[in-house]
C-alpha cells in the first residue's frame, strides 16, 4: 500500500506539468516526461506516452525523483525548439554573458542538492558524474553564442535526473533488471532508438513505467478504491452508547421492565374494580 501511495503522490506532482506540456515533442531518450513507443492499435506507427514513476520506488524517494524531473524539464526543455534542439529556462538565462552562466550553475547545483535527499544519499560514482556534468555545462556555456547552443544540447540537469533514475532503479527494482523482454531485439538498433526517445513497450528506461494519457483517470480511481479498502480494514468496531449500556444493565426497555410494568398495571386495575364493588 505504501508503494501505491508513493507512486500516486509522486505522479500527481508530475501530472499537471505533463498535461501542460503534452503537446511538446519528445526530446531524446533522457526526456524526463515523455517517450515514444509503437502503437499497438496502429502497427508501424508511434505514439507518445508518459514516463511515470513505478510503485517499487518508496514514497520519499519517489517524491524526490518527481521534483528533480519536474525541475529538469523546466530548466532544459519547456520553452521552444530551435535548430532541432529543445530550450528551457536555463538556456535563455545563459544568453546573458557572465551573469547568466553563474545563475545557470547555481540552478544546476540546486538540482544536484535535491538529488542528494534520497534515502542514503547518492553513491560516490553517481555523485561524481553529476558534478562533472555541471562543470562541463558551465565551462561550455562560457563560450558566447556557440557555447549557449552547446549548453542547450548538453542538458546537465536532464542528464543528472537520468542518473538518479538509474541509481534508484538499481537500488529498489525487485529482482534486478529483467532483460528477457528484449532478448530478440537488435542491440545496436535498440541503443539508437533509445537515444532518440523510442522504446519497446516492454523495455522502459530505469525507474520508469509507460502510461497512456487516458490512463491517469483510471489510475486515480484505482488509488481511491485501494484507499477505501484500507480505511475499511482500519475502521474500529462500533461500540454501544453509554446510555444504551446503562439501560440494558438496569433492565430498562427489556422483557423484565415490560413484565413488571404489566404486573403493576394489573394490580392498579384490580384495586379500582374492588372500590367500585364496595360503592
Amino acid at each position: 500500500m505504501a508503494g501505491v501511495v508513493g507512486k500516486y503522490a509522486a505522479n500527481k506532482l508530475l501530472g499537471s506539468q505533463m498535461k501542460k506540456y503534452q503537446n511538446k515533442k519528445v526530446s531524446g531518450g533522457d526526456d524526463p516526461f515523455f517517450a515514444l513507443i509503437e502503437d499497438p492499435k496502429r502497427p508501424g506507427k508511434m505514439k507518445k506516452v508518459k514516463k511515470v514513476i513505478p510503485a517499487y520506488i518508496p514514497e520519499h524517494d519517489a517524491l524526490v525523483l518527481a521534483s528533480v524531473k519536474k525541475t529538469a524539464y523546466r530548466l532544459d526543455m519547456c520553452l521552444f525548439n530551435l535548430f532541432g534542439m529543445r530550450f528551457g529556462w536555463e538556456s535563455v538565462i545563459g544568453i546573458v554573458p557572465g551573469f547568466g552562466d553563474v545563475v545557470g550553475v547555481l540552478l544546476a547545483l540546486s538540482v544536484w542538492r535535491k538529488c542528494q535527499k534520497v534515502e542514503g544519499g547518492l553513491d560516490s560514482g553517481t555523485n561524481t558524474q553529476m558534478l562533472l556534468n555541471i562543470i562541463i555545462d558551465f565551462v561550455v556555456g562560457l563560450v558566447p553564442f556557440l557555447g549557449d547552443l552547446a549548453d542547450a544540447a548538453f542538458k546537465a540537469n536532464t542528464r543528472n535526473a537520468a542518473l538518479l533514475e538509474r541509481q534508484l532503479d538499481k537500488k529498489y527494482r525487485p529482482g534486478g533488471r529483467d532483460d528477457r523482454n528484449v532478448a530478440g531485439l537488435d542491440r545496436e538498433k535498440r541503443q539508437q532508438n533509445r537515444k532518440s526517445g523510442i522504446y519497446h513497450p516492454q523495455d522502459p528506461p530505469p525507474a520508469t513505467v509507460f502510461e497512456d494519457f487516458d490512463d491517469e483517470a483510471e489510475d486515480r480511481r484505482q488509488f481511491m478504491r485501494e484507499q477505501d479498502a484500507a480505511d475499511r480494514v482500519r475502521q474500529p468496531e462500533r461500540t454501544r452508547a453509554p446510555a444504551q449500556q446503562q439501560q440494558q444493565r438496569s433492565g430498562g426497555g427489556g422483557w423484565l421492565s415490560k413484565l413488571t410494568g404489566g404486573n403493576a398495571q394489573s394490580a392498579d386495575t384490580g384495586r379500582q374494580q374492588a372500590g367500585n364493588v364496595r360503592r
